[in-house]
């Protein structure tokens, strides 16, 4: 017999390897901006804006304190210290007034009042006013000023009103406070004068020399 002749089949096994690589970074470049790109924006440092922002709160502040402001005033005492009647015709009387107006400054300035006038009235009829001047107010200070006012000669219609007035412990008067001065700031003295004028009723108690109540009015 012939012999076949043997062939040998051999199968090859391939492997293939993979190498996972990490994909490469993208470089990143720096962004140029050219005089075009920028020509149209404003570009505003933080410390700039604080800058600004300290100078206005010290203007505001600065006005707010210097910022010229009249003075607040309040009739803050009105006494009838005594009074005699002329009973011999014509009937008069005398009166003797005690009165204290506070002044108030509201403001940082000093305060220089170069006239205090207190004028009082009772039922029309003017009794009398108090002058004085001279007066000094610190910033955010207030003055007293005091004074007292005799009046001779109260008309007879009137006298039998205000001794009865007195009998019952309560008397009502008119009274018109002007103050002239003008404000400063440490050695300088502003050159506009303020001028404040206060009307007010006021209600006096005379056995305990308090008001009772008053109302008060600003006039321009």
């Amino acid at each position: 017999m012939k012999s076949k002749p043997l062939t040998l089949y051999s199968k090859t096994v391939s492997y293939c390897f993979f190498l996972l690589l990490p994909k490469p970074k993208k470089k990143t470049q720096p962004m140029t901006y050219s005089k075009q790109d920028t020509k149209n924006y404003v570009v505003i440092r933080p410390c700039i804006c604080l800058l600004w922002t300290v100078i206005l709160a010290a203007f505001v502040t600065a006005a707010f304190l210097l910022w010229p402001v009249d003075p607040e005033i309040e009739m803050e005492k009105l006494t009838v210290k005594r009074a005699k009647v002329h009973p011999l015709p014509p009937l008069s009387a005398n009166v003797w007034l005690s009165v204290a107006v506070k002044v108030h400054n509201k403001v940082l300035c000093w305060m220089e009042l170069a006239e205090v006038d207190v004028g009082i009235k009772y039922r029309g009829q003017k009794l009398g006013h108090v002058e004085t001047e001279g007066w000094h107010v610190a910033g955010w200070g207030s003055a007293h000023v005091f004074g007292d006012l005799e009046f001779g000669g109260l008309p007879s219609p009137e006298v039998a009103h205000f001794m009865q007035d007195l009998g019952k412990g309560r008397v009502q008067f008119h009274t018109a406070v002007e103050v002239v001065g003008n404000l400063g700031l440490f050695f300088f003295r502003f050159p506009n004068i303020f001028k404040v004028k206060l009307s007010c009723e006021v209600l006096v108690n005379t056995k305990n020399h308090t008001i009772i109540n008053q109302h008060c009015i600003v006039k321009d």
